[in-house]
């Protein structure tokens, strides 16, 4: 008898049935999936506002929806908000009710790719792969953040696992299909930015089906969805306003598009960054030489994995070289069409699809029955887990403008006027969280002469600045964070000239 059979005889009969029993229902893994994924996500909740874009989601959950005040801003996300609105009236906390939506994302997340890769959760694969997207340190950052990024990228996920099962045969397979469209119109809503992963697959499968008519109404059924509340709540034309105002802003004034943000070799960094450093927890410079272990693993497992991604449970060949055109349409959109140098979020989309290939060398490794296979790959784990645990815990910690913000509040509370200098973002993040100042911003000569000749109470500047005011200040304090937790104002410099 060997050690396992041993073991297993020293377990009483009925838990033996038991375990068999419940390891045939998958509704039970997946049940702990839930679980374990909504609670580690309400475990590690932020109360605080980490930058402008989670404000207008926040406001828009525990203020009011108005598209018009960008609370949040076009294109309105109201199948996230609805979602998110839900779990608030629910539970009383609008910090919670993004964590629940995060959790529950991730559960999607996991669930498009095991649909993807066409393998059960109970599986060596599956449990690599979910494993994987569990800690992965973006992942889990965005299902805290007052964002919808996370529930877009499930939505793109699952929409593209759906229309490539569409694909898969020599005809359309119509009730993927209806629903891979009905997810791709439903997308376009919840996350606009994401519809490029996804409309090759969703076109092809138009062409190719014999139902066009059917699947388009199922697509002006998903549009609706979104669609309908928005003009409801804002009316056809103030919507027609701001979104043109919105989408024209985006391209050539604040979206960081290759426009406005035109060095291409930052470009490429960014999005490197994006994926490589925030998205695996990999090595970059500055970072904790836990981190290198981490990229040679994921180098070492990804290399492992990539020649199995399609035989052995894999992609079909045509259906791998879509998914493949898929990533490569949608990084090129992002490179030249979002703010990939300050915003890691953009790459969401891309990176679970970038995590099947460690997760399927995992996988391999594990399967080798060999001991020192199975300790390099927990090896790896840890590592990876360690790093993105650490993250999370700093992200507790507010931001740096969030820690400005809260100093120029206490600054705001002695006596005589205050004044904030600063761009009009910083403005609208202070202004939107009841901060009491007169705003005075860089940007307007006419604001810059008034900060220079004021001679009551105090000025505050956010930002560094040259010579406003023109003298030495009274106090400078500087507040940073991780710039892998959130790469949006890591260190903002805070000046304050006493009058």
């Amino acid at each position: 008898m060997n050690a396992s059979t041993a073991a297993t005889s020293q377990v009483p009969a009925a838990w033996r049935r038991a375990l068999r029993r419940y390891g045939r229902m998958p509704g039970v893994a997946w049940g702990a999936l839930v679980l374990a994924c909504v609670g580690s996500r309400l475990a590690t909740t932020i109360t605080y506002i980490e930058d402008p874009d989670s404000l207008r989601f926040a406001l828009s959950v525990a203020d009011a929806y108005d598209i018009a005040a960008l609370q949040p801003h076009f294109p309105g996300y109201p199948v996230f908000w609805a979602a998110a609105e839900l779990f608030y009236l629910s539970t009383g906390s609008f910090s919670a009710s993004f964590s629940i939506v995060g959790g529950l994302a991730t559960v999607g997340i996991i669930w498009g790719l095991l649909r993807l890769r066409d393998v059960p959760l109970r599986s060596v694969e599956g449990i690599a792969i979910s494993g994987t997207v569990f800690f992965s340190p973006l992942l889990w950052l965005m299902g805290n953040r007052y964002m919808p990024d996370l529930l877009g990228t499930t939505n793109a996920l699952a929409a593209l696992a759906l229309l490539v099962r569409a694909l898969d045969g020599n005809k359309v397979q119509e009730r993927a299909a209806l629903a891979g469209i009905g997810l791709t119109a439903l997308l376009a809503g919840l996350r606009l930015s994401y519809l490029p992963l996804v409309i090759v697959p969703a076109l092809w499968v138009l062409g190719r089906s014999r139902h066009p008519v059917r699947l388009m109404g199922v697509g002006a059924a998903g549009v609706a969805v979104w669609l309908v509340p928005m003009i409801v709540d804002t009316g056809f034309w103030p919507l027609v306003d701001v979104a043109w105002g919105q989408t024209t802003g985006h391209f050539t004034e604040f979206g960081g598009t290759v426009q406005t943000e035109s060095d291409l070799s930052r470009r490429v960094a960014g999005l490197v960054q994006g994926l490589w450093a925030d998205g695996l927890g990999a090595w970059w410079p500055g970072r904790h030489p836990l981190t290198l272990l981490v990229g040679a693993g994921v180098l070492g497992l990804g290399g492992l994995g990539a020649p199995r991604l399609g035989r052995n449970g894999g992609w079909r060949e045509r259906h791998f070289w879509l998914v493949v055109l898929c990533t490569g349409l949608y990084g090129v959109w992002i490179f030249v069409g979002q703010n990939v140098v300050h915003k890691s979020r953009h790459v969401l989309p891309l990176l679970p699809l970038l995590l099947t290939l460690p997760a399927a060398g995992a996988a391999a490794l594990w399967r080798l029955q060999r001991w020192w296979g199975q300790a390099v790959a927990l090896g790896i784990a840890g590592a990876y887990a360690a790093v993105t645990l650490v993250l999370v815990n700093q992200h507790r910690t507010p931001s740096a403008i969030a820690q400005a913000k809260t100093f120029v509040e206490q600054q705001t509370e002695r006596p005589g006027p205050t004044r904030v200098v600063s761009k009009p973002l910083v403005h609208t993040y202070l202004r939107r969280q009841q901060v009491e100042a007169r705003f005075l911003s860089v940007e307007d000569s006419s604001d810059v002469r008034r900060a220079r000749r004021a001679e009551q109470g105090r000025t505050i500047v956010v930002g560094t600045y040259a010579a406003l005011p023109d003298r030495t200040p009274t106090r400078t304090k500087r507040f940073y964070h991780n710039p892998h937790v959130n790469r949006m104002w890591p260190k903002v410099t805070v000046s304050v000239y006493e009058h």
